[in-house]
């Protein structure tokens, strides 16, 4: 009987589970801030490799739902993605959204500048569509920058 209610106990968490990932909740702006800042922190702790290494760890700190960080040279090559390993150490400075819109080009400038958001269209891993998000980057260092989003409605 414990093993019974055990069992049904998991399916019932598991089903809520995916019932909330479901419901097209995105994270918020201030949520995303907080977890750029969350990784920059981990960078100046861990160190920059380190940082890049665990962006891809599929089990690590830095992968929920949609949440993921990318981060890329200021030459536009991918340094790590969380969402699509198979990109890093390609240069998408060129990468055009599906509206022609320069997006990596345009998130380094921001960078750059300070860091901030820019809005681009780019694919939802969890919903597997192209959708529009905002990215919020930030300058890691002198040489590379990184990045979070959250997708939002049309």
């Amino acid at each position: 009987m414990k093993k019974t209610i055990i069992s049904i106990s998991i399916i019932f968490v598991l089903f809520l589970s995916f019932a909330i990932s479901m419901a097209g909740d995105h994270p918020t702006k201030k949520e995303v801030v907080s977890f750029v800042k969350e990784g920059a922190a981990y960078a100046k702790k861990h160190g920059k490799a380190a940082f890049l290494k665990e962006i891809m760890n599929d089990n690590g700190n830095f992968k929920r739902g949609e949440l993921y960080f990318y981060a890329y040279d200021f030459e536009g090559t991918v340094l790590s993605h969380g969402s699509n390993p198979k990109l890093v150490g390609k240069n998408l400075i060129n990468f055009e959204d599906k509206t022609g819109f320069k997006l990596i080009a345009a998130l380094r400038d921001t960078a750059a500048a300070g860091g901030g958001w820019v809005e681009y269209y780019w694919e939802n891993p969890v919903s597997k569509k192209m959708e529009k998000k905002i990215g919020y980057v930030v300058k890691l260092d002198g040489t590379c920058w990184f990045g979070s989003g959250t997708y939002v409605p049309e």
